[in-house]
């Protein structure tokens, strides 16, 4: 499965087990080999194989034994990522919603009666 933005959040997570599992067998590593190495329980790598939620420090854990948490400074670089929201939100008002191209003027309304 290619993991996309839209994806739901449980495909991912199990997407994410399935990807390290084959990263541990291609280390020719065993579940218990794996979570000595990573510092967690056995039964932590088998949750995470298993698609459960775990926690975001047992994956940094687990991606430091493979050599991979450097990967997420390139998903998490400072410069592009903050550069990329200050254009976002600029165009961007606090709903969500495109700014209208005008500003709104506070007119006070008579509700059909001239004042």
């Amino acid at each position: 499965m290619k993991i996309k933005n839209n994806s739901k959040t449980e495909l991912v997570i199990q997407e994410i087990g399935s990807r390290l599992t084959k990263k541990r067998t291609e280390a020719s590593l065993t579940q218990a080999a794996l979570a000595l190495k990573a510092d967690v329980s056995k039964r932590t790598i088998e949750r995470i194989e298993s698609g459960s939620s775990i926690q975001l420090s047992t994956l940094i854990q687990v991606l430091r034994v493979f050599d991979m948490l450097e990967a997420l400074e390139l998903v998490l670089e400072e410069r592009s990522s903050a550069t990329k929201l200050d254009k976002t939100t600029k165009s961007v008002n606090r709903v969500g919603l495109k700014e209208d191209p005008e500003p709104r003027v506070n007119k006070s309304r008579s509700w059909g009666y001239d004042s």
